[in-house]
């Protein structure tokens, strides 16, 4: 049993060292592309999905069974693209979505690292491990305003530049999975914690 979970946590590591270096590699290539296309073009492509109301293009298909009727499918979705002018301040947003992004998927990644690694000792209820575990679970909170405020975001560029935008509706992806994972990992934090002074106590007991 000692011989499995041994391996698995080595498997984690090497897991969490391979993520690691492959989020250096893509923040070097997402930065020298952003800044290419910035300092090379005047204009930058910009997309988001966006819902239509259409009664054109409407595809009636038949049922294979009775359990199905009335299958349609409808074009009421599609991708609105166009060219952005790389204003100051479009070329400041699009660097700091990238910038907090980049940060907290750096810290989360840097400190299960630093978590896991502590895990190889007998004592895995330290201090250092509850503050590593209260960051992830903040940085994995954070997640979830930072792609609310990309949302307000996009949707003020998509009506202060689209004629007629009135007549879409931009396809909100909105995502609560970051705050699930930060009370979960908050909890787990409150649970080394209690660890921790219960192992504190016998120290002291003894």
């Amino acid at each position: 049993m000692k011989t499995n979970s041994h391996w698995l946590l080595k498997t984690i590591k090497v897991v969490l060292a391979l993520i690691w270096y492959v989020n250096i590699v893509l923040i070097i290539i997402a930065f020298s592309v952003l800044t290419l296309k910035f300092c090379t073009s005047d204009f930058t492509e910009f997309s988001n999905p966006v819902k239509y109301n259409s009664h054109l293009g409407i595809i009636k298909l038949p049922p294979l069974t009775p359990d199905a009727k009335d299958i349609i499918v409808t074009n009421d979705q599609g991708i609105l693209k166009m060219k952005l002018k790389n204003t100051f301040g479009n070329i400041i947003s699009a660097y700091f979505f990238l910038i907090a992004l980049e940060t907290l998927v750096t810290i989360i990644i840097y400190q299960l690292r630093k978590f896991f690694a502590s895990l190889d000792d007998s004592t895995p209820f330290k201090y250092d491990n509850i503050s590593r575990l209260k960051l992830i679970a903040l940085c994995f909170a954070l997640l979830t305003p930072l792609h609310i405020l990309l949302g307000i975001d996009t949707a003020f560029i998509l009506h202060s530049q689209v004629k007629g935008f009135d007549l879409f509706n931009m396809v909100w992806t909105e995502s609560l999975t970051g705050l699930i994972l930060g009370a979960v990992i908050y909890v787990m934090a409150d649970v080394f914690n209690y660890g921790f002074n219960l192992q504190k106590e016998n120290e002291e007991f003894v």
